[in-house]
């Protein structure tokens, strides 16, 4: 950065004097002289000016940090070289490239931005009405003004999981994007990141909505063996036998169980072509393509998820509620990381001895050897919730056992590999997206802020331009 500072500012002096010299040297010339010195002159300031934005733009290095790269051994004092949003280089002794801009963060951390694996913020709304609907996708709904994408990149953010709620029985399909840019489609990182399952019901018995989740399942079995079927069995076999699953397994009055099935008034009927997409899906879903988010709202909903995922082959990664730590240690054999309830600590009452017990969810799960992933509550309670913040998470898991080398992963690394973007993001590594965050201390200490989120190799957020927290910290916000 100094070498820019120094020699460009020179080569404008040296022009301006060479044009000053020129039109003292040739005044009687000066109707044609002065006129073209005076083009050149501009050529060259405009050349410059474009060529110090592509060189502010295009090549940045951070010098000076404590790097955690999640990728090995923190660095002291290193350096990494992003170019075209990419990370091309990153360790102790890398030399800064002459046309690089220079972000001199000595004295402060570096680490991969943090994933958010699991959120239904950034739309209008969580769920439909409708319960049943494969085919639709977040995508329709997100909207990259709302303040929720605002406050990611001041939490440190810089890749979220947006799907469906827990509210409904087939939410539709999430998608994986970054939390920066002004079109969705320009921020998307993962379009088909999974459907949304909910074993919660939304009305009725759980038996009904168990009931009608293995039919859809069931359906898209059906429908897949049919389609893989060679051209010759299917011709032989009589037409009734190709009646769609649907009418094969529907009951001819069960009108209380069968109730949902339908949209709820006011709710508009699915066109045919939505129905042959979300057909398509539950496809995919049954096929173990579309990877599954699975809600389970208490302990019993593990096991009936667990049966579920070996009867129909679901590429399921399961969304806890707080209840389910009871079913831990059905858990332990896992490989794919479960993601935790926002509440990590929670007091529980006996309902005969009346005794309260303090219930800590990653104490529970790591003594069970199970992988976990965090989760946030809603930003709307940011200002007043300590669990808003993954950092708060990662620091409540630590208190309670964890080491801070899974924690620090765990909000980075681990959700990027289980939602299959690891390629891109999780860890500093040459090749990877440049999704950073600079923190003014370690990650879990109290008095830490986030000093910058970077996307991409752009500083989107900046802490001390960040006007709503300076009001917010201002004695007169009192």
């Amino acid at each position: 950065m100094s070498s820019i500072q120094t020699v460009v500012p020179r080569l404008g002096v040296l022009t301006l004097s060479l044009h000053t010299r020129s039109i003292n040297s040739n005044l009687s010339f000066r109707g044609v002289k002065m006129k073209t010195i005076k083009v050149a002159f501009c050529s060259l300031v405009s050349l410059w000016g474009a060529c110090n934005t592509g060189l502010s733009n295009d090549t940045l290095a951070i010098v000076g940090a404590k790097i955690i790269t999640l990728a090995g051994d923190p660095i002291e004092k290193g350096t990494i070289i992003v170019r075209d949003g990419k990370i091309e280089a990153v360790g102790a002794d890398i030399k800064v490239p002459l046309e690089a801009k220079v972000l001199d963060v000595s004295g402060q951390v570096v680490m991969p931005g943090f994933i958010d694996p699991h959120t239904s913020e950034g739309m209008g709304q969580a769920n439909e009405r409708n319960e049943n609907v494969p085919f639709l996708s977040v995508v329709d709904g997100i909207d990259p003004v709302m303040e929720f994408f605002e406050e990611c990149r001041r939490s440190g953010v810089t890749t979220a999981a947006i799907v469906p709620g827990n509210s409904t029985l087939i939410g539709g399909q999430g998608v994986v994007l970054k939390t920066s840019g002004q079109y969705v489609n320009d921020m998307i990182v993962k379009r088909d990141a999974g459907m949304k399952i909910s074993l919660r019901p939304t009305s009725g018995s759980r038996m009904g909505h168990i009931s009608k989740l293995r039919r859809e399942l069931e359906k898209a079995k059906l429908a897949v063996e049919k389609k893989n079927q060679p051209e010759a069995e299917k011709a032989e076999k009589p037409a009734e036998a190709t009646v769609d699953a649907t009418n094969e397994q529907k009951p001819a009055e069960q009108p209380s169980e069968n109730k949902g099935d339908a949209p709820s008034e006011g709710t508009a009927q699915p066109s045919a072509a939505e129905v042959s997409r979300g057909q398509d899906a539950m496809m995919a879903v049954v096929q173990g393509k579309l990877p599954v988010f699975l809600y389970c709202d208490t302990a019993m909903d593990v096991t009936t998820a667990q049966s579920l995922v070996k009867e129909y082959s679901l590429n399921a990664t399961l969304v806890l509620g707080r209840g389910t730590y009871k079913a831990a240690d059905l858990l332990k054999d896992t490989k794919q990381p479960v993601v935790l309830d926002p509440t990590l600590i929670f007091w529980e009452t006996d309902p005969r001895t009346k005794k309260d017990t303090k219930i800590v969810l990653t104490k529970v799960f790591q003594e069970a050897g199970v992988p976990f992933v965090f989760q946030t509550s809603e930003s709307s309670a940011r200002t007043t919730s300590a669990s808003s913040y993954f950092w708060y998470q990662a620091a409540v898991a630590v208190k309670n056992g964890m080491p801070e080398s899974e924690a620090l992963k765990a909000l980075s690394l681990v959700p990027a590999k289980m939602l299959g973007i690891d390629e891109f993001v999780g860890s500093i590594e040459a090749g990877k997206d440049a999704d950073l965050v600079i923190l003014t201390g370690e990650p879990l200490k109290l008095e830490t802020w986030i000093e910058k989120t970077i996307v991409r190799g752009e500083v989107v957020y900046d802490r001390s331009k960040d006007e709503k927290l300076a009001r917010l910290l201002s004695p007169s916000a009192e």
